[in-house]
């Protein structure tokens, strides 16, 4: 088995107490770990390796064919800026007709409780776009209006945030 980064397991080991789950087995079996919600989804976290990062996924859930194209449609638009999936990528497996979504961030840029903070906002994220797929309206399911959602710590200000044209800091082209 590969070797488990420190960042990961303590990672892992705040999520665990915060949860107030069991000990887990010394060593981990594995890096990958689902996190199964009462009345929820189920959340996988895992580590990948090579380059360090924690990885966060979770199936949404399935569309039928005639939606297809609707819900390409506002999965791309959501993905923009990431403005609809609050920092993460939401994806297709159109073979099956499943969305899912999926987060990553190199374990050493977090602390146990940035960790915690994040799972807690993609766990929101995720049954926010399962009650958009069930109902099957497609409406954004997150405010745009507000970077309170994202998970991302370095996405851009909003576009208000944006130099006026003419400003010394605004580059014309």
């Amino acid at each position: 088995m590969n070797m488990i980064s420190e960042a990961y397991l303590s990672l892992l080991e705040a999520l665990r107490v915060s949860c107030k789950l069991p000990e887990f087995p010394d060593p981990l079996p594995s890096t990958q770990l689902d996190l199964e919600l009462e009345n929820g989804p189920t959340v996988t976290i895992d580590f990948e390796e090579s380059g360090e990062l924690v990885v966060i996924f979770s199936q949404i859930g399935t569309y039928s064919p005639e939606q297809e194209l609707e819900v390409l449609r506002k999965i791309a638009e959501a993905n923009f800026l990431w403005t609809s999936s609050g920092g993460a990528t939401l994806s297709v497996r159109p073979e099956i007709h499943t969305v899912y979504l999926a987060y990553q961030t190199p374990a050493s840029s977090l602390t146990g409780l940035d960790f915690i903070q994040r799972v807690e906002k993609f766990v929101e994220i995720v049954l926010q776009w399962q009650h958009t797929l069930s109902q099957g309206t497609l409406e954004e399911p997150l405010n745009q209006d507000t970077n309170e959602s994202s998970l991302n710590p370095l996405e851009a200000e909003k576009e208000t945030a944006l130099p006026t044209p003419g400003s010394n800091n605004y580059i014309l082209g």
